[in-house]
């Protein structure tokens, strides 16, 4: 106990805020002794009186750039500690009831001055050991914990905005080491995490800017102010929304010099207002003399299309139709490419339009997540599509390894990220380095639609942190402006390389038409126009299973020609007859590798709801084997177009996925794509 307490009294006596009170309580003693020394000498009196002059100009002197309180106050406890000693040593008695008074309530009062100064400016506890130079920023001591950081000069205050260079003490702490504690620092700061920011020095790792903004200013919506280049070229700046500070947010498309191509991930949850800011961008992209649009959204349809219709130079609404145009785009690239090539382009340029009238092409593709299921193939797509001149925006919910391949994703130069349901699907959506700054989209979820963080080439690296919210557009502004937007056509080596399917494509100029003539006869369009569409989309989908086979087919039928050297695009032999008639092959027996075999009927294709159900009879396969963690290596023998599922493995890892987000056949574990197989019991009958 005597140790402790010892320990507590040296403790405290060494404190920092101790000083103070051992100055006022030393001037006691130091002013008696010196009354015993000098009271009757001339010389010490002059002396004394000197060096409390010297002392307070000094003082003053050496406080130069320091806060002007600081300055003033430090001055006056110098003037006020060496004019006491000279009074009570030279001119009465150290006993004297006056002098004595006035140490009794001075001294006090300086002393928690004093106090106060130094807990508005450092935490003492925390600011032990540091170099020369280098004290803690202090109001955010318990935020950082026993960092050392600095400030680099005087904060700059703007209206709602607070910017703090710090210097960080190297081999202490790293600026993601205090990324990793932006919740801690916004705590003690009493504002939301989203409202700090912590920025990288690039040339200086030992530096960084910490940058405070306190008040949402993005709480009220802006609505869309109209186009930004109307009529102008897609290599200009898209408008897309504002930051917090009020700066416009833009991004582009096309490459530039210092600038790639870009293709975009879309990320956010139902409701964080998604689509709605993507169709802030195509609405800008639309009005532009130099680019057409291709789109696919097989879920919303017309709840994201409705306005674009007429816009769209090719629009599918269905999976099929989808996967038809994803496939046309492999033969597309290959076209633009060479067609460019020819012309001694590298990229796609303005120059591009102007000579060879081949316009930008941006492919928009909602729901992407549904086609990824299905596993059709986009890795080839966003590998080669910018060099060609088509950037591609990929939209879903969740950019995760069984929603998406990893090698799309890596393509994905850009990304527009919304509110998200959790940290795990932020980490995926957006860099690290842009979340160790203070990107926290799963703050906002879906309660603030709108919202989003914005991460490509062209855009400043110090905006990446910082939200922006997407322009307030109604369907009016929209049909609007696209009236009197240019028009621009798909250019014959594109047309013709997207073969039939683009050629047969829907059309909805004629329903938009239709809609004005009955407008003008006095016929309520809203309840017929909608119908038609209505109708042509169930027709549609009726023909959805027959579609999707057909790209099968034509995707197999490619694969044969380039395997066997021939060119797809190539006139066919005139030499051969297509009308002779192929010899028969026994009825029984097919040839294989020279040896007759006996014939397999073509397995037919299962329909989703047959394909969940066989997953979940394998499940009770291993079940049955007391399986404890299986993965999609597990049903290497039942995937693939032959096999016991009649799926992709890309099917396979999403449908996984869902069942462990369901959590009553599989549950996630720590080891990404491997799962713990769960034993529901069954209810009785």
């Amino acid at each position: 106990m005597s140790e402790s307490f010892k320990g507590a009294l040296v403790k405290g006596v060494k404190h920092p805020r101790t000083r103070p009170w051992l100055a006022v309580a030393a001037e006691v003693p130091a002013t008696f002794a010196a009354h015993a020394a000098w009271a009757d000498s001339p010389p010490a009196a002059m002396g004394l009186t000197l060096a409390a002059g010297g002392v307070t100009v000094a003082t003053w002197l050496a406080g130069k750039g320091s806060h002007a309180l600081r300055r003033v106050g430090a001055t006056i406890s110098a003037g006020a500690a060496s004019g006491y000693l000279l009074l009570g040593t030279a001119v009465t008695e150290p006993w004297d009831p006056a002098l004595l008074s006035a140490l009794g309530i001075g001294g006090p009062a300086l002393a928690v001055t004093w106090n106060i100064i130094q807990a508005l400016r450092v935490n003492p506890d925390a600011a032990k050991g540091g170099e020369k130079g280098h004290s803690e920023t202090g109001v955010l001591t318990k935020a950082i914990g026993s960092a050392k950081v600095a400030l680099r000069g005087k904060p700059k205050v703007e209206p709602n905005k607070v910017t703090a260079d710090l210097q960080l003490s190297g081999g202490e702490v790293s600026v993601d080491e205090l990324g990793n504690r932006i919740k801690h620092i916004a705590g003690e700061l009493g504002v939301s995490p989203n409202s700090v920011k912590i920025l990288a020095d690039p040339d200086h790792a030992d530096r960084a800017t910490l940058v405070v903004i306190p008040e949402d200013m993005l709480k009220q919506a802006t609505p869309w102010p109209g186009p930004s280049a109307l009529g102008g070229s897609i290599t200009d700046p898209v408008v897309i929304g504002i930051y917090e500070d009020g700066e416009t947010a833009q991004l582009w498309f096309p490459w530039a010099q210092g600038r790639n191509a870009t293709h975009f991930l879309t990320a956010g949850m139902n409701g964080s207002g998604k689509s709605a800011g993507v169709s802030v961008a195509m609405t800008e992209v639309l009005t532009r003399r130099d680019v057409i649009v291709w789109a696919v959204d097989p879920s919303k349809g017309l709840q994201t299309f409705g306005p674009f219709l007429p816009h769209l130079d090719w629009v599918e609404m269905t999976a099929s139709g989808g996967e038809a145009m994803i496939d046309a785009l492999t033969q597309v690239i290959t076209a633009r490419a060479n067609e460019m090539g020819k012309a001694g382009f590298k990229n796609w340029t303005p120059e591009v339009h102007d000579r060879l009238g081949m316009p930008y092409m941006v492919v928009w593709i909602e729901e992407a997540a549904r086609f990824f299921r299905d596993g059709t193939e986009m890795e080839g797509l966003v590998m080669e599509a910018r060099s060609a001149g088509i950037s591609v925006i990929i939209s879903l919910q969740r950019p995760s390894s069984t929603s998406m391949p990893t090698d799309v994703r890596e393509q994905l130069g850009g990304a527009l990220v919304f509110g998200v349901k959790g940290g795990t699907t932020a980490d995926m959506a957006l860099p690290e380095d842009v979340r160790d700054a203070g990107a926290r989209p799963e703050v906002w979820q879906n309660r603030r639609p709108g919202y989003a963080y914005l991460v490509a080439p062209g855009v400043d690296e110090e905006r990446y942190p910082f939200p922006m919210r997407t322009y307030l557009i109604a369907d009016e502004d929209i049909e609007g402006v696209l009236a009197i937007a240019p028009r621009p056509t798909a250019d014959p080596v594109t047309a013709a390389a997207a073969g039939d399917a683009y050629a047969d494509r829907a059309r909805y100029d004629a329903a938009v038409a239709v809609g004005e003539a009955l407008e003008d006869a006095g016929v309520d369009p809203d309840n017929t126009v909608p119908e038609s569409l209505e109708a042509t989309m169930r027709a549609r989908q009726q023909q959805e299973e027959a579609d999707r086979e057909a790209v099968l087919d034509r995707q197999v039928e490619r694969a044969v020609m380039e395997a066997a050297g021939i060119d797809p695009a190539a006139a066919p032999d005139p030499d051969v007859d297509p009308d002779r008639e192929i010899p028969p092959v026994p009825a029984n027996e097919v040839w294989s590798l020279g040896q007759p075999t006996a014939r397999q009927e073509p397995r037919r294709r299962l329909t989703p709801a047959e394909a969940e159900a066989e997953l979940l009879l394998v499940l009770e396969e291993f079940r049955a084997e007391d399986r404890e963690l299986i993965g999609p290596r597990d049903f290497a023998p039942h995937w693939g177009k032959d096999g016991r599922l009649n799926r992709s493995r890309a099917w396979l890892s999403a449908q996984l996925g869902d069942l462990a987000d369901a959590g009553i056949h599989l549950a996630e574990t720590a080891d990404e794509g491997t799962y713990r197989l769960l034993y529901p019991e069954h209810a009785d009958a």
